[in-house]
Formats: C-alpha cells, structure tokens, sequence
C-alpha cells in the first residue's frame, strides 16, 4: 500500500490495532499491506488484538460518517499522523473510527483528563451532558473563558452545559443565545449541539441561538458545519451567513448584517422594520415592566432604531413618537394601544 510506513515497536498489541484499523477504514487496500500481514502472523497476540479490534468496530452504535464531530476528529488524525506515530494520534483515530470513550476504555484504560494542559478531576462535572453549566440571569450577560481557552458569551436568560473530554470539546445550547470564540485544538475538536442540530467548528466565531421558533446559527468568521445530531451536516456557512430553522420547514441561509444581528453583545438592540409584537418580545426577554400588544394591527406595525437592552421604558416613549401607538400601564406593565393617548379633560 502506498504511503507512508506505519511504525509500530512503541506500540502496545492494542495500540498497534488501533492504528491498523485506522489504516483500513481510509483505504481497504492495507489488508494487503506486506507490514500489516507481517505485523498480524508474527504472534497470536496480534492477531487476538486486531480481532478485538474488528469486533468493537462492529459493535459500535453507529459509522463514524454518521457523526460530523467524529469525522472530524478522523480526519485531524489521518491528516496529520507523524512517522512514528504518538500514542495521542493512535487513541485519536481509535476514538473517532468507534465512535466513543468506550473503546477508548477498553483498550486503554480511562481516557486522558488532560485539557489544554490543566488536569480536571475524574469526575468533573463538565465531562459529560448534565445540569446546565453556565447560566445568566433574565436582563443580564455573562463572559466566560472555557478550560480551553474558548470565549463564551451567554445573552441574557441563556445556559449551557459543556461535556469537555481529552478527546472532544461538546457545547449544549440549553436555552437562549451564546457567542462562541472557538480556541484553536487540532486533537479536539468542538461542537455545539443545539435541539435536534449540532454546530461542528471548523476555525470560528458564531453564535446560535434557541427559541421555541426554532434555531438560528450566525457565522462572523471561519467555517462551521451544520446538520442533524448524528447525521453529516447539511449546511456550511461562510461568514456574515445566518442559518435558520424552523420545526417542520427546510433550513433557510441569508446574508445578515453580523454587527446588527449580534448587537446585544455590546449591550444593544437592531430593528429593522421589525413587526412592533415581534420588536415588543424581543424587548421583554431583557427585563423590566412587561410588554404587550393585544391589538394584532398595531402588533403589525413595522419598527425600525437601535435600542438599550433592558430600558423598556425607553423604547416605549421612542416607538410612541415613531408610530401611531400609546402606552397604558396595566397590571405588571405596559400595553401598547392604537392611537394617540387621550388627554385629561380640562378642569
């Protein structure tokens, strides 16, 4: 088989396999490999491990195609595997060909706890799906720094929960909108799972957010992949793109203006002839008197202005200039009514 030529004197019988069947799942022509036939007759060792091997494959839960993570984290592999290969490659193609620690347990013993140098507990809550993580409160933001050196920030009312292994970074998007500044690890790669889809980073900044409309994903730099949970992806954004899906319709990509449609990071909000119901929950996410508009013409009258999150009050008296509406405080806020405010009769 063309190639390069695998190395394998530092490699347990195990080990060894794993990179064998690294080997054959990029291309079947190394079953006639005269290393790997040589390799497998010198010893019943071998030939258990590589049994070992071939059956753990077929026991998996599902190909490795089936994962965009797990492609991923192949390809970092089988791209960029040295002569001789280190045993962090080897477990790498090991983790992403089955598809899951298990393996890696079981011809390895417990995966490595190293993150980017800083060594978690065993039991490290972040290691894997739970409770939420990282939480913000309604009308509030939180900047965070990941163990890794990603940049996490969380719009008002959002949380996730963070599965950060030595093999693989995963995101949970519970609810709400966070910005991801992804930091750079080949040997890791990351994700952000959100509902039913999962965000596979290829280099990015992005942002996703999660509402019962559904689920929107904006790029401001890179690359990422977008498709079902457990599924290749289906879509991949180029920056200043906005991914949207809505349950039951097919996903639909538009250019947006990213500094508009990420305002809130700095503590902003953009409409642009936004329907006032629309613009009105928006505003309510952030905090302060509740809200609404009952009347569904006046719901339909377009807004358009740049607004401080969490000053209700604020956009009231801006959109009552801006539109033929006035507010009448009710019981836990305001309500938005057609027409002018009635003036106080002469006394």
């Amino acid at each position: 088989m063309a190639g390069r030529k695998l190395h394998l004197v530092a490699l347990s019988p195990d080990e060894a396999a794993a990179a064998w069947l690294a080997r054959h799942d990029a291309s079947p022509q190394a079953a006639e490999d005269p290393d790997f036939v040589a390799w497998l007759d010198e010893s019943d060792t071998h030939r258990q491990a590589w049994s070992r091997a071939q059956r753990l494959w077929e026991d998996a839960a599902h190909p490795v195609a089936d994962d965009p993570l797990l492609s991923a984290l192949r390809a970092e592999a089988l791209a960029a595997r040295p002569d001789p290969w280190p045993r962090m490659a080897i477990a790498a193609c090991l983790v992403a060909i089955i598809g899951g620690g298990f393996l890696a347990w079981r011809l390895h013993g417990p995966p490595d706890s190293e993150t980017s140098g800083r060594r978690i507990a065993a039991v490290d809550p972040t290691a894997r799906y739970g409770a939420a993580d990282l939480v913000s409160a309604k009308g509030a933001r939180l900047v965070t720094q990941l163990p890794d050196g990603t940049r996490l920030e969380l719009d008002t009312d959002s949380a996730v929960d963070l599965a950060f292994t030595g093999r693989e970074r995963r995101l949970r998007l519970v609810r709400g909108q966070a910005f991801v500044t992804v930091a750079a690890d080949p040997r890791r790669p990351f994700a952000l799972d959100v509902a039913d889809q999962t965000i596979v980073d290829r280099g990015t900044a992005f942002a996703a957010r999660l509402d019962p409309a559904g689920v929107r994903v904006t790029l401001v730099q890179g690359r990422v992949a977008v498709g079902p949970s457990g599924a290749p992806p289906r879509y991949d954004l180029a920056p200043g793109q906005r991914l949207t899906l809505k349950p039951g319709r097919p996903g639909v990509v538009e250019a947006v203006d990213t500094d508009q449609a990420l305002a809130w990071r700095q503590g902003f909000i953009e409409f642009s002839d936004t329907p006032l119901g629309e613009a009105v929950a928006e505003m309510n996410r952030y905090g302060g008197p509740t809200l609404t508009v009952r009347d569904p013409h006046t719901a339909g009258l377009k807004i358009s202005g740049r607004f401080k999150l969490g000053d209700a009050e604020r956009f009231v008296r801006t959109t009552s200039a801006l539109l033929p509406i006035h507010a009448t405080r009710v019981a836990g806020g305001l309500e938005l009514r057609a027409g002018a405010e009635a003036s106080e009769p002469a006394g």
